[in-house]
């Protein structure tokens, strides 16, 4: 029986979580060979020096059935599974990289949660786009949840949800994740899996703001409810199915809540505006730290989405004004305030 090969393209906060979390699922297991690689070849050589992440995690060190390359060709030659654990602008370009080398069968795993910019696609419609050139059958699926790198490290007990298309493969995926630490929940929703981790990032960026406006929390939760109407309309009109953005789903209820009221890199974001840093100036800063804000990108989409669903939504409106245009966002939640009463049915 030939080994199972998993290579994971991206080692940031996330990508290492996810290595971590397999080495010790896969620890004893002889039959599962795990690979990572990143463009960043200094942090690449730290990891095969230390078995430590250079920016994040302190002394957390990750296990010995995992390896790190360099060398892209080798990380996907014979791979059975890829995960794309890398920021989301930069998914069609490695696609367009690695493609050549991937054998047949391949499964692609995205956990990148954001929307192109340029076409408001889905990775879910980037991936199938980049693989019409090659001639191997392929299989996507998409890993999403409330969980925080730093969690997942820390084996916290957490859920998430891997969607897929192909139940066997969905099957398959959930036993390579599914361990005692981290609940995996089958769906089969793809496509509605992918706006939800979207969705979700650029209402934690409003929440954020919120609360570096000082605004109490019932504001914020105010906001995160009406925001979340916006979202699931949005999502549904575009072909995503209703139970995906229920309390009970691990890529929306849980990621939502989470993301908006914990510790998430959008949220801080959020906050850094909301106490006076311009969009500029909050994104600089959080580059500084080595913390990416893929909701800003999910934000710059927000135009193309509305009238691809012909959807009005008020709230989504202001937020991207305040993230691309620069409006001031105690003017933009006094304009949300003073619209006309909703009434619902």
């Amino acid at each position: 029986m030939n080994k199972l090969k998993i290579a994971i393209i991206g080692t940031g906060m996330f990508g290492f979580s996810l290595a971590y979390h397999l080495g010790k699922k896969h620890l004893v297991d002889n039959e599962v060979t795990i690979i990572a690689h990143d463009s960043n070849f200094e942090l690449i050589e730290y990891l095969q020096k230390y078995r430590m992440h250079l920016y994040h995690f302190g002394n957390k060190k990750i296990f010995p059935n995992i390896s790190f390359t360099k060398d892209r060709e080798i990380l996907i030659k014979d791979a059975d599974i890829v995960i794309l654990a890398v920021i989301s602008q930069a998914i069609r370009n490695i696609l367009r990289e690695i493609k050549s080398y991937l054998k047949d069968g391949v499964i692609i795993l995205n956990t990148a949660k954001a929307i192109e910019i340029e076409t408001a696609k889905t990775f879910y419609e980037v991936v199938n786009e980049e693989m019409k050139s090659i001639h191997i059958s392929y299989t996507i699926a998409k890993l999403s949840g409330g969980t925080f790198a730093d969690d997942l490290v820390n084996e916290a007990p957490l859920g998430a949800d891997i969607a897929c298309e192909n139940p066997f493969v969905l099957k398959k995926l959930q036993g390579i994740f599914h361990d005692r630490t981290l609940r995996i929940y089958g769906n089969s929703d793809l496509i509605g899996v992918e706006y939800a981790g979207a969705f979700k990032n650029i209402i934690a960026i409003f929440a954020g703001i919120i609360n570096g406006l000082s605004f109490p929390y019932g504001s914020e939760t105010h906001m995160i409810s009406r925001a979340a109407k916006e979202a699931k309309e949005i999502a549904i009109a575009l072909g995503s199915k209703p139970l995906t953005f229920s309390m009970e789903s691990q890529c929306w209820g849980n990621d939502l809540w989470m993301s908006c009221t914990g510790k998430s890199r959008n949220r801080e974001f959020g906050r850094l505006i909301g106490s006076g840093l311009s969009p500029e100036e909050a994104l600089e800063k959080m580059k500084t730290a080595h913390k990416l804000v893929e909701g800003y990108y999910a934000v710059g989409a927000i135009p193309k989405l509305c009238r691809n669903a012909s959807v009005d939504t008020p709230i989504l409106n202001e937020i991207y004004r305040i993230i691309y245009e620069g409006k001031n966002a105690k003017k933009s939640i006094g304009d949300l305030m003073e619209r006309d009463a909703e009434y619902i049915e």
